[in-house]
């Protein structure tokens, strides 16, 4: 049977070696153009990806705190002059 130690070790030598995989057989065996148009593709889906985790993480802390821009302000309750 399989413990979490040797689990976690096979997983940390397996991102290794996909990393080392990627690099030398995928990312280095094409041509330039090819390379530098895979990492603006990266790039662009790492940002669209945080962008999204950023308004997740707002929306979430809105829910529970109710604190943030769409939360009902404080002196809401007075009319308006």
């Amino acid at each position: 049977m399989v413990t979490v130690v040797d689990f976690i070790v096979q997983l940390v030598v397996s991102v290794f070696d996909l990393v080392r995989i990627f690099l030398l057989d995928v990312f280095l065996g094409v041509d330039p153009l090819t390379a530098v148009s895979f990492l603006i593709g990266g790039g662009l889906t790492t940002a669209a990806i945080g962008v999204f985790g950023y308004l997740v993480v707002g929306a979430l802390r809105n829910a529970l705190t109710g604190s943030g821009a769409s939360a009902p302000d404080a002196d809401s309750g007075e009319t308006a002059r």
